[in-house]
């Protein structure tokens, strides 16, 4: 069972500027569900990621208001809920999303480049954009130049998603890599970066604008850190 979606919350302001009827006959503001619904498939699809973040939002949505209604049976008419969920298992969207949707999906951004920056004052240079395969994984590769040395904290270096409204949303799991110490200058490095789209932060993917390789240790890292954090904790309040 999933958590109460946060693009509930997106969908209902979404809805309520839009003054859109909800399905069924329920406004907008009585029918949560559906006012997320209608937010992921309000999600643009021109940007970096094409219809991905949207295709993402859109399942995470229909599987939170399966899970809403669900809960709502299930304090009403327990059987009824049993054979609720049954029934929507039985439909196996979850097996298409992962087995058939995504992979179609992913096929589409194989070779797409996402722009990509280098904080002031770290000793590297890079060769391209993190650029995508077939799977969400992006990769650049670079040099360290004059400036590194053997102390450079290579290991605290990550790289940080910012839509084009500026805001950090998504920090990326890997440090740069390179084949052997010590570090000098024209010594060849590579970064790597998955995309990982998920239901609080499709709104952000939808309108992703650059990447930025900055240290953990940065003050910039830190303010970056702290609002995907309260990005997170809207999502758990929901």
């Amino acid at each position: 069972m999933k958590k109460m979606n946060y693009l509930f919350a997106m969908g209902a302001i979404a809805l309520m500027a839009a003054a859109s009827s909800a399905c069924s006959g329920n406004s907008s503001s009585n029918n949560p569900e559906a006012a997320a619904e209608a937010a992921a498939s309000s999600l643009p699809t021109d940007g970096i990621l094409g219809e991905l973040p949207k295709v993402v939002a859109e399942f995470e949505a229909s599987e939170a208001a399966a899970d809403s209604k669900y809960k709502e049976l299930k304090e009403s008419a327990p059987e009824k809920a049993n054979e609720f969920w049954k029934e929507y298992l039985a439909q196996g969207n979850r097996t298409k999303f992962k087995k058939e949707t995504m992979p179609a999906l992913e096929k589409t951004l194989e070779g797409k480049e996402i722009p990509t920056e280098v904080a002031e004052g770290l000793p590297i240079i890079l060769d391209k954009n993190f650029t995508l395969d077939a799977k969400r994984n992006a990769t650049t590769t670079g040099a360290f130049t004059a400036e590194a040395t053997n102390q450079t904290p290579i290991m605290s270096y990550t790289s940080v998603a910012y839509d084009s409204d500026g805001n950090p949303f998504y920090i990326g799991k890997k440090s740069i890599s390179f084949s052997n110490y010590p570090i000098a200058a024209g010594k060849t490095f590579t970064s790597e970066f998955f995309v990982s789209v998920s239901d609080y932060d499709a709104a952000n993917w939808a309108k992703l604008a650059k990447i930025v390789i900055m240290d953990k240790e940065s003050e910039a890292f830190k303010q970056a850190e702290e609002q995907v954090k309260a990005l997170k904790d809207a999502f758990m309040k929901n």
